[in-house]
């Protein structure tokens, strides 16, 4: 059996064909299938062109981590009804993005993920059941994500315009990414984004440019997000009994030391080992597809008695 992992994330959608052994066969990348900001006869156009040049004979197994595909029932069954015609004619399973993406960076075994990307959220892993804390969105939570980063960035430039803390290369930064004529503008400048928590998050890149020049702040904003994350995960490990293994995804760990020494110090009361993920997302969807169709085959034996 052949297997095609998808990973369907905000901004582009990877497809990567395996054989049975998990051999990368061939791949292909086009643009995000995200039903919240892409056209939903495109999401299929999208779907079926780059299943069908990996498998043009249909004989493969689709598994697709297709970011929106959660708790809200309207969306799911928007992407199910988008899947069902993009897939005609293939045997497929449908996940949420960060499943496949859990499942590739611990492969397969028990443990936990954090993902701080644009948003964050944390997955646990035990014995084939999953629990979440965190992704709540970034107007009620997102704690360490690039969005808070980027957001925090913004309330220090504000406090160094007042006074109330000193002025360090911070504000100058700001005010020239953010083209500020005027300390003030930073009002008007918030109020005219077309996509607020896209283009917030776009200045934790800044925040990583101040902390390798030293800025005290940019790293304190680093500090401040490990120690947001590592309660998702304190949260989780109540869970796991003995020695787990916790791992990372997401834009935001591009900071390296500035984020994940401090998140290590926050979890050294853990019994976990901090690692990077062992495989990519599409992996992980291929990993799930491989025990789903095992599964099938065995039921299939086991009705035929």
């Amino acid at each position: 059996m052949l297997y095609i992992g998808i990973d369907g994330g905000g901004t582009k959608t990877k497809f990567v064909l395996y054989d049975e052994d998990g051999h990368l066969l061939k791949e292909t990348v086009d643009e995000s299938v995200h039903v919240l900001t892409q056209d939903y006869q495109k999401c299929i156009e999208i779907l079926r062109k780059n299943v069908e040049r990996l498998a043009p004979m249909h004989n493969a197994f689709i598994v697709a981590g297709l970011a929106g595909y959660g708790n809200q029932e309207k969306l799911r069954r928007k992407i199910e009804t988008i899947c069902q015609k993009a897939f005609d004619g293939y045997q497929y399973r449908l996940y949420n993005d960060v499943q496949i993406a859990m499942m590739g960076a611990l492969n397969g075994q028990n443990g936990i993920v954090v993902i701080a990307g644009t948003g964050s959220i944390a997955y646990s892993y035990q014995n084939g059941q999953t629990k979440r804390c965190g992704g709540w969105g970034y107007q009620l939570g997102d704690e360490g994500s690039a969005f808070w980063i980027g957001n925090q960035l913004i309330q220090k430039y504000c406090q160094q315009v007042d006074g109330r803390i000193a002025q360090t290369q911070l504000y100058d930064q700001v005010k020239k990414v953010c083209q500020l004529e005027d300390d003030y503008d930073i009002i008007s400048y918030r109020h005219s984004l077309s996509n607020e928590r896209k283009e917030i998050a776009k200045l934790a890149k800044v925040n990583y440019f101040l902390a390798q020049a030293n800025d005290p702040h940019a790293i304190e904003i680093y500090h401040q997000a490990a120690y947001h994350l590592s309660l998702f995960i304190h949260t989780l490990a109540k869970n796991f009994k003995k020695p787990f293994v916790v791992s990372y995804i997401g834009g935001v760990f591009q900071a390296q030391d500035y984020i994940l020494k401090p998140l290590q110090k926050y979890l050294s009361d853990l019994h976990c080992h901090l690692g990077s993920p062992i495989y990519p997302p599409e992996y992980g969807a291929y990993l799930l597809g491989r025990k789903e169709y095992e599964n099938m085959i065995k039921d299939e034996r086991y009705s035929s008695k």
